[in-house]
């Protein structure tokens, strides 16, 4: 069976360069992903940067195979000539060589030059002008380098680890199988399936195809396609080749240039590892339920509001500024013969170091962070206390549930520190609510003011009925005053003055307790407000950023997976790293 046209392999391209979304990826998901997926892509944004500076435009092509699969035997044949040691004793490559372009341009010489070091290989051979034997074109292209790699499965683990970490960097994969091994779990689950997303940088090579019959041929190449479909390699087609009679070598050699001439396929490899990451990204994100935000986020945050006010004492201070307000219309509306009694009681507001002296006596805030005053609000009793600390971990556990579980820690972490200042945020909030203790009714001044005119008629008439004593019993003057009726003034005036005095009295502190029910009500509407305010800035706000970053991170990490291989992850644990 001869191997078809190949097919476009999917996730080729993105709308976006997956890098630039592999870079945002690593920004903002420091913290929401594991170390074994950040560190990876960290890594390979990095090699990405110094791989396009060190050889642009000249590309590495590395085969890959088992040992016995006879990589080195077509090494030699792709190259035209006996480069590489190929003999029955295993292994033949103990170290990478590399077969350099015949007769490069100076720049591109530098370049390979460059790029060999970089990748660590320092044996080299450069191509023969004219090949020793087979067809006459030698070679994989004039700006492309062939690697000769230690087998994949070597027992010596030094060589294992050399085709490892060049199968990560090179720019295109030629996976060089036998006939007896072509279907080996080892070679599949380490190596190919965990480079699934590389199909457009992928050539698969069967060798030793002389040793088949016609039929066992087809059998092969069938169920290595099937294989390799259900890898997700579906796009890659098997190319039939034998390194000793020399059949299928020139298609080969074909099919790798026709991959090394594409536009730029060092990016199409970098893409590859991208989406190779976000793979194993995306197997992390799936671990963990994406539960919605819904009816169970606003009763908590209604919770842990409740449990805030109750801590902090917000019904405590509504219930001062009453009573502030209602000894203080003692002080100015009551009956004027009493008020001094009302001088023996301490203003609860400047008990809590909530009056409007405090006030007047705290800088201007003319910023945002111009510091507020601490108040002298008792501490929240025990009960109060385990009540918020319990509402507040419940609160952030419920909004964390869909993070990866070490997203989700490092998240309670972070919030747990802000919660510590949520005290000290909710006190400010109380101690910068208007609690409107610079405000005074305006009917205020007029009642007392009548209360002084009503005084002092009373103290006159007193005063007059005091001289016509002093008159009549010690000067025996006696002297009739003018009457109201048969009632004398200086009577009316003494007895006027103190009854409408004290029913005036009555009457106006009536009023302004009815007035300190209401500034009650707003002031302790205001300080719910204040307290809400302190819980997002502190908690829900945050925690809304955190859904949000995590929200960015799914959807990166979803437009890095390629379409076509949404349904792949079962071989994200492979050793052959992306990077």
């Amino acid at each position: 069976m001869r191997s078809r046209p190949r097919a476009a392999a999917g996730g080729g391209a993105v709308g976006e360069d997956p890098l630039a979304r592999l870079a945002r990826l690593v920004e903002i998901g420091d913290d929401l992903l594991p170390v074994d997926a950040i560190e990876p892509a960290r890594a390979l944004l990095e090699r990405a940067g110094k791989r396009r500076l060190i050889a642009p435009g000249v590309n590495v092509v590395a085969l890959l195979g088992a040992t016995g699969s006879g990589k080195s035997s077509l090494f030699n044949a792709i190259c035209g000539a006996q480069l590489s040691p190929a003999a029955v004793t295993r292994p033949t490559t103990t170290h990478p060589l590399a077969a350099l372009p015949a007769s490069p341009s100076p720049e591109t010489a530098g370049a390979v030059g460059r790029l060999l070091d970089w990748l660590g290989v320092h044996e080299r051979v450069r191509l023969p002008e004219t090949p020793a034997w087979g067809p006459a074109a030698v070679g994989v292209g004039e700006s492309t380098v062939l690697l000769d790699l230690p087998d994949i499965d070597s027992v010596i683990r030094g060589h294992r680890a050399v085709a490892e970490r060049l199968a990560g960097l090179v720019d295109i994969l030629v996976w060089v199988l036998d006939p007896e091994k072509y279907a080996d779990a080892v070679i599949h689950h380490d190596f190919i399936a965990p480079m699934a997303e590389h199909a457009a940088v992928s050539v698969v090579a069967l060798n030793q195809v002389d040793r088949l019959t016609e039929t066992e041929r087809e059998e092969a190449v069938r169920d290595l396609t099937a294989l390799l479909a259900a890898e997700g390699l579906d796009g890659v087609d098997v190319v039939e080749v034998s390194a000793r009679t020399g059949e299928g070598v020139q298609e080969l050699r074909a099919r790798i240039r026709a991959v090394a001439d594409l536009e730029d396929v060092t990016q199409a490899r970098l893409a590859a590892d991208a989406r190779t990451l976000a793979a194993r990204a995306r197997d992390v994100l799936r671990q963990e339920p994406a539960d919605a935000p819904g009816p169970a986020e606003a009763a908590g945050v209604e919770a842990l509001e409740a449990a805030a006010r109750r801590a902090v004492g917000t019904d405590r201070v509504a219930d001062a500024v009453g009573a502030s307000m209602r000894l203080e219309a003692a002080r100015r509306v009551g009956w004027l013969p009493l008020r001094w009694l009302s001088r023996l009681r301490q203003d609860p507001l400047r008990a809590l170091h909530l009056g409007a002296d405090v006030r007047r006596r705290r800088p201007p805030s003319s910023s945002r962070e111009a510091p507020i005053s601490r108040t002298s609000l008792p501490a929240p009793d025990a009960a109060a206390d385990a009540a918020l600390r319990a509402a507040v971990h419940a609160y952030t556990a419920q909004r964390t549930r869909h993070l990866p579980a070490v997203a989700q820690e490092q998240a309670l972490d972070r919030l747990s520190a802000r919660a510590e200042q949520l005290y000290d945020r909710l006190d400010a909030a109380v101690g910068g609510t208007d609690l409107e203790q610079a405000r005074r009714p305006r009917w205020w001044r007029a009642a007392n003011a009548l209360q002084v005119l009503l005084a002092c008629a009373a103290l006159v008439g007193g005063c007059w009925l005091a001289l016509l004593r002093v008159m009549d019993r010690y000067l025996l003057l006696p002297v009739d005053p003018p009457r109201w009726g048969h009632v004398p003034w200086p009577t009316v005036l003494l007895l006027g003055g103190l009854l409408v005095g004290l029913a005036l009295g009555v009457v106006g502190t009536s009023l302004a307790r009815a007035g300190a029910a209401r500034r009650r009500r707003r002031v302790r509407a205001r300080l719910h407000r204040g307290v809400a305010e302190a819980v997002r800035t502190t908690l829900t706000d945050p925690l809304d950023q955190e859904s949000a970053r995590f929200e960015e991170v799914a959807t990166l990490v979803d437009g890095l997976c390629s379409p076509t291989r949404r349904g792949y992850g079962s071989g994200g644990s492979g050793t052959v790293p992306a990077g």
